[in-house]
């Protein structure tokens, strides 16, 4: 059996999209301790009774219905960035977005992207020698698609 390749948080980034033509996609220090992406479906739910015994308790079928991504970040406040994220905090719009694992091809590498809207930033402290940190949460807007690595 092969050992599972290490793979360090530094290989994940979240990278954000400039909205040129080409689109240059850059990883915002913001979001320099903690980073992940989870995946989330909306489902229904549906009792199918046994119609050859239908007093037995039956079991339940689970169509899902909608798909949706939510990426988490998290640092020490990076102040030079604070303003463009409250900005984008505080409109409708979404911006495009690679979640990238940083490895080669033959070792998985790749990338989630798609539209995604700051739903929540925050900004904390501790305490008044602490560092002051921020914490963003980014929703998807619309499909989130994988792609390779380059080879």
């Amino acid at each position: 059996m092969a050992a599972v390749p290490r793979v360090t948080g530094s290989k994940l980034l979240v990278k954000i999209g400039d909205g040129a033509s080409p689109e240059v996609f850059t990883a915002d220090c913001l979001i320099n301790t903690s980073r992940g992406i989870q995946f989330q479906s909306d489902t229904n739910e549906f009792v199918m009774p046994d119609c050859d015994n239908p007093d037995d308790p039956a079991w339940k079928s689970v169509t899902k219905d909608g798909l949706s991504a939510t990426i988490s970040g998290a640092g020490m406040l990076y102040t030079a960035s604070v303003a463009d994220w409250f900005d984008w905090y505080k409109g409708d719009n979404g911006k495009n977005i690679q979640f990238a694992l940083n490895v080669p091809l033959a070792s998985g590498g790749g990338s989630w992207s798609g539209s995604f809207k700051l739903t929540q930033f925050e900004v904390t402290s501790d305490g008044n020698k602490e560092q002051s940190t921020c914490t963003v949460t980014l929703v998807s807007d619309g499909p989130v698609a994988w792609t390779d690595a380059a080879a």
